[in-house]
Order: C-alpha cells, then structure tokens, then sequence
C-alpha cells in the first residue's frame, strides 16, 4: 500500500504540474489574442479614414477638371480676368 501512496502522490503532482503548465499557456494565449484584435481594430480603423481620404480625393479630382474651378484657380491664384471685366483696386 506504501508504494501505491507514492505513486499515486507523483501522479498528483505530475498531474498538476501539467495542468498549471496548460493554464499558463492559455493565460498567453488570450493576451495574444487580445493584442492581436486591438491591432486589427486599428488597422480597420486606417482602412476606413484611408476609404474617406480616397472618396475625397476622387471627389476634388473630378471638381479639378470643371471649368469653374479652372476659371477660379486663373481668378485668385493666378489674377487672370475675362475678356470685357474690369478691375477695380481699393486703394484704401
């Protein structure tokens, strides 16, 4: 009876030791997984202000060749006027 005491001490512990062993592995695990999701969240986070960045620029390319943003542009920017329009500078 002495050695079936022994044997099945060393059994528990080996047991436990094993059981220990497989919590800690699955303790890591869920940290993993837990930082893994917060950078898909960022990541999904990114493709959407990216997406908005791209309709915005797709928007100001197809304002870009209008004809009204080219006769501002030559307006404000480059101080061109249509033929027959007078300018008039307050000199106040």
């Amino acid at each position: 009876m002495n050695k079936r005491k022994k044997r099945s001490w060393g059994l528990i512990l080996i047991t436990g030791v094993f059981i220990v062993n497989i919590g800690v592995v699955l303790v890591k695990q869920e940290r993993m997984l837990r930082a893994q999701q917060r950078e898909l969240e960022k990541i999904q986070s990114n493709i959407e202000r990216e997406n908005e960045l791209n309709k915005k620029l797709l928007q100001q390319k197809q304002e870009v060749n209008t004809d009204e943003y080219i006769e501002k542009i030559a307006r404000e920017n480059l101080g061109m006027i249509k033929d027959g329009e007078k300018i008039f500078i307050d000199v106040d």
